[in-house]
């Protein structure tokens, strides 16, 4: 997670022409089950709920993702779940090729790894920004990379995920949320 404002990310004509949810997923062609199934599923905890709910400051949030990704698959529908919570964040969901000159701005360790979250003010100032995996997991892929065949690599962060779910995930997007809002 990193914070700090900058110049605007994008201009408010190329926020709006982002994907909804439900938008994104009409648009997209793979894993469509599974992510049907991980948004249908994701149950946030009350407090969690309660919090978002309570969130009164205007908040923009510019999600990099692809259908492919079994990341995105993975966080993706938890993430727009949490959004949806509140009435003052309004999120857009960007497929991340189409869109390289954002993701150029958000490389991890040099690659454009994602989903990405750019959480941004009113006037699209960038405030705080998220990806591509919670901590824990990410430390995985930085640990290994170079050290273990990528396969090996998406198998032990797929295992992190069996094990840990999206509870990371949840408390490092509300922990950020609590810092900007």
């Amino acid at each position: 997670m990193r914070y700090g404002a900058t110049m605007p990310v994008v201009s408010e004509e190329r926020f709006d022409s982002g994907f909804l949810w439900k938008d994104y997923m009409q648009c997209s062609s793979k894993n469509l089950e599974r992510f049907n199934e991980n948004y249908q599923r994701t149950a946030l905890d009350p407090k969690d709920t309660e919090f978002l709910a309570s969130i009164t400051t205007p908040v923009k949030v510019l999600i990099l993702a692809e259908d492919w990704c079994g990341d995105v698959v993975q966080t993706l529908p938890v993430i727009v779940r949490m959004l949806e919570c509140s009435s003052f964040i309004e999120y857009r969901i960007f497929p991340r090729d189409e869109n390289l000159d954002i993701m150029d701005q958000y490389l991890t360790d040099g690659s454009k790894a994602i989903p990405y979250l750019v959480f941004m003010d009113a006037t699209l100032n960038q405030i705080a920004r998220w990806g591509p995996r919670p901590d824990d997991c990410q430390a995985i892929m930085r640990d290994n990379k170079g050290k273990l065949p990528m396969d090996e690599i998406y198998r032990h962060i797929r295992s992190w995920y069996g094990e840990y779910g999206n509870g990371p995930l949840v408390c490092e997007i509300r922990a950020l949320l609590e810092r900007i809002t």
